[in-house]
């Protein structure tokens, strides 16, 4: 398989695929050498566009990046999948990953790696980065439906501007300027998972006891420059997980893989390498 980044592997960045409890191939890279670390990556992107924060972590750890299913090298195989399937996938890759693995997940991600530690008595460290869930409320915001018609029936554009403005509630600006960024091209690829990613997330209603599996510890990464994108500013997943470490990313936003990959290779680094006795120093103002 041909890949269009194979001219910037480095010599320990390999590819295979492992299957999910439904069947569907999951194609993972793996990169570096040292602990592990499994990436669960956001709506709106794919492995690929976490290449540059895998090779800085890679120096310290083996980084295990895959293609959540439907992009990338995962195909979509079930039109219909089961609320489950994304927990299942992430699953199957912290297996091959292997025992000690750590997982961090972004955004969807995030709610994904929370939901499988708590289904699955994970053990392991999480990293939670600005993670999605519906403690305060659906994400969806009722909305589903009309995304599904909207992604059948006409161009993804439209679709798209539906998501970013009922489903996230960003203003006109703020969806201009997702348009005019790189970020819009890989945005209009992936936008055919979106229902499927917020059936998932309008799942995730925890209240207290329902995270009690979780044995390890869970780090809750807020990025200081992500005003708009809900980020648990709230504290409502403090509420459910009493142990939580919360750490504020400087000058960070939302999309810290791509605009500041090495910061937040840091962060996670200094987060898989501290004391868990010793939670790491939430650089938020004090009240």
């Amino acid at each position: 398989m041909h890949h269009p980044h194979d001219g910037l592997t480095a010599s320990n960045h390999t590819f295979e695929a492992v299957k999910s409890s439904d069947g569907t191939p999951i194609e993972v890279q793996r990169l570096g050498v040292g602990p592990a670390v499994v990436v669960c990556h956001g709506s709106f992107s794919e492995a690929a566009d976490w290449i540059s924060f895998a090779t800085t972590l890679a120096a310290t750890h083996t980084v295990y990046l895959y293609d959540r299913r439907g992009r990338g090298g995962s195909p979509r195989v079930h039109a219909n999948p089961t609320i489950d399937a994304e927990v299942d996938d992430l699953s199957a890759v912290v297996a091959l990953a292997g025992p000690g693995a750590a997982v961090l997940g972004h955004s969807f991600g995030g709610g994904c790696a929370i939901a499988y530690a708590a289904r699955d008595r994970f053990a392991g460290p999480i990293i939670a980065y600005e993670p999605r869930h519906a403690i305060d409320g659906p994400v969806s915001a009722g909305h589903i439906p009309e995304i599904r018609l909207l992604l059948d029936d006409g161009p993804p554009e439209v679709a798209l501007h539906a998501i970013l403005r009922d489903v996230i509630g960003l203003p006109d600006n703020d969806i201009a300027a997702f348009e005019s960024s790189p970020l819009w091209q890989r945005m209009l690829e992936t936008a055919h998972s979106f229902p499927d990613e917020v059936r998932l997330l309008d799942s995730l209603t925890w209240r207290k006891g329902d995270l009690d599996g979780i044995a390890g510890p869970v780090w809750l990464l807020i990025g200081d420059d992500s005003p708009v994108l809900p980020a648990d500013r709230e504290g409502s997943l403090s509420e459910v997980l009493p142990k939580l470490q919360r750490v504020t990313l400087l000058g960070i936003g939302h999309f810290g893989y791509l605009s500041d990959p090495s910061s937040l290779a840091r962060a996670v680094r200094q987060c898989l390498t501290s004391d868990d006795e010793l939670p790491l120093h939430d650089e938020e103002g004090k009240s």
